[in-house]
This record gives C-alpha cells, sequence and structure tokens, in this order.
C-alpha cells in the first residue's frame, strides 16, 4: 500500500481558488484548480469536488461531462442526493427520462428509509 503524502494547506488554498472561481463565473479556472486539488488528494472523499465540476459542466450545457462527473462523485459516495438531483437534471437534458425517474424513485426510497429513522423512537436517531 503506496501512502500520500498530502499538503493539506496547499490543497485547501486551491479548492478555495476553485470554489472562487466558480462563484465568478470563471469556469475554467475553476476546473483547472479542481483537477489540480483532485490530484492531491486522496480520492476517497472528493465526491463534493466532483459534483462541483458536474454543475459547472451542466452550467456550460455540456451534459456528458455533467454526467460523468455525477457518476464519478456517486461512484465514491453512492447516496449522494445532490450529485442524483443533477443527474436527474442532465438526464432531462439528454431526454433520458426513464434514467431520470429511476434516479427519483431512488432519492424517494432513501428519503422515506432516513424518515423512518426519525419516525422510530427507539432507533438511535434519538439517544442522547
Amino acid at each position: 500500500m503506496v501512502f500520500m503524502e498530502v499538503d493539506g494547506k496547499k490543497a485547501l488554498t486551491i479548492l478555495d481558488k476553485a470554489e472562487k472561481s466558480k462563484s465568478n463565473g470563471e469556469f475554467e479556472t475553476a476546473l483547472s484548480f479542481y483537477n489540480e486539488y483532485l490530484a492531491l488528494v486522496h480520492p476517497s472523499f472528493t465526491h463534493g469536488v466532483w459534483f462541483s465540476m458536474a454543475e459547472i459542466y451542466f452550467q456550460k450545457k455540456q451534459f456528458q461531462h455533467a454526467l460523468a462527473h455525477c457518476d464519478k462523485a456517486l461512484s465514491i459516495m453512492k447516496d449522494f442526493i445532490p450529485a442524483l438531483e443533477l443527474r436527474i437534471k442532465v438526464y432531462k437534458e439528454l431526454g433520458n427520462t426513464i434514467s431520470a425517474q429511476k434516479d427519483k424513485a431512488l432519492i424517494d426510497q432513501w428519503n422515506k428509509i432516513e424518515q423512518s429513522k426519525w419516525d422510530d423512537p427507539n432507533h438511535h436517531y434519538h439517544y442522547k
């Protein structure tokens, strides 16, 4: 097993630059910073970055890239609802209503499971 040496401050600085660039509508710069960030960190906690990149591609109407980045985010965190919600939008843009409906049903299923935990007074969510 190979361990990565990560410069945390550098990685966070780059991520901050990416977020600021995205907020300013400087999408190409943001994508460049996001890719630089991804090269510096372990992929296990990068689902949010892949999602942010998917949002940019969606705004740029590059739907296949947006879809691929949503899929990557979901491969890291399978129940990342924001990525599923964006993927539904992408599928609709691509005319794939069946896949959009499947993702919507999946979100509904996860929300129902989560609500049942809150509804169960014996679930650990209620323990202090």
